[in-house]
């Protein structure tokens, strides 16, 4: 672990972060505006769509790969996109000339699963006829990861067009958390907590079991997903769940992975832009993206 990761760490753990995170969670704002074109590089072309009841937001330089990134945030289903994620998607364009389109999809309380899952397989069947000649990587951090493994086994199971690879971030794959592995796992995180991620969890399954596939997918088929490259920090309250995550692409055939085991992370670590752990990351998925192999 790097010094910075142990200062990060140290930080998290003597501060009031648990606290204002809950709450963030549980009294959304919508005023958040950290992702929208205003704000990027003057370098960057974007491209905004209001759109299925939800909002996509492309991003490249004027020439872009081929290579297309879906980015599905993190927020527990709850927040929308932070500055993080803007930051995410500009080193993303500027060291290896990706396209990245932010998924800004529907949120709780405003809704459930059901209007959250087809919005992403709208969006997904959408931009592949905007982009045709594109190659698509699905990527997702915290519940966005959560969201693209959904759709990644969605696809699957209706036959339809496989992205060409799918990255996740310490993926939130079973929303029930009654894993009792989580009790200790949850006394390591300096930021999430059970009580508040099972709540949420609920809220956006509806009217479906949290144990129900779409919701959480962890209890879904693994089979034929192509590619998956997998993150996640031993000091998050999810890594027990990761663990259990990469059970299961162990089991499954035509899903072959790579999964990177990052010792004392932070859940979400990605997002700390500054550590060395999420420059070695970011190079590992970039070349991923670059070559398709893991």
């Amino acid at each position: 672990m790097s010094l910075r990761g142990k200062w990060l760490l140290f930080k998290t753990q003597h501060s009031q972060l648990k606290q204002q995170i809950q709450q963030a969670f549980l009294q959304p704002s919508r005023q958040n505006r950290a992702v929208i074109p205003e704000k990027f590089a003057t370098s960057i072309v974007t491209k905004e769509r209001q759109i299925f009841g939800g909002r996509l937001l492309t991003a490249a330089t004027g020439a872009p790969l081929p290579q297309h990134v879906l980015l599905f945030h993190g927020g527990a289903y709850t927040m929308q996109g932070i500055d993080s994620h803007r930051e995410l998607m500009e080193t993303l364009i500027q060291q290896a000339n990706l396209r990245v389109t932010y998924v800004d999809y529907p949120l709780v309380p405003e809704a459930t699963v059901d209007e959250t899952v087809v919005f992403a397989m709208n969006a997904y069947d959408y931009l592949r006829a905007q982009y045709p000649d594109d190659q698509f990587f699905l990527m997702g951090d915290s519940a966005g990861g959560g969201l693209a493994l959904t759709l990644l086994q969605q696809l699957a199971k209706h036959q339809e067009p496989m992205p060409a690879g799918t990255i996740l971030v310490s993926p939130w794959t079973d929303l029930s958390m009654m894993n009792p592995d989580l009790t200790l796992a949850a006394k390591r995180d300096p930021y999430l907590t059970l009580a508040t991620l099972k709540k949420i969890g609920f809220d956006y399954a509806g009217d479906h079991p949290v144990t129900d596939p779409v919701v959480s997918p962890i209890y879904g088929n693994f089979d034929n997903l192509g590619p998956v490259l997998l993150y996640y920090g031993t000091n998050e309250l999810l890594a027990a769940d990761d663990e259990r995550l990469l059970q299961k692409l162990q089991a499954a055939s035509g899903t072959p992975f790579q999964a990177h085991q990052m010792p004392s992370m932070l859940h979400d670590y990605i997002l700390w832009r500054k550590l060395p752990e999420t420059k070695q990351t970011l190079a590992e998925i970039k070349q991923f993206i670059l070559t398709g192999e893991l």
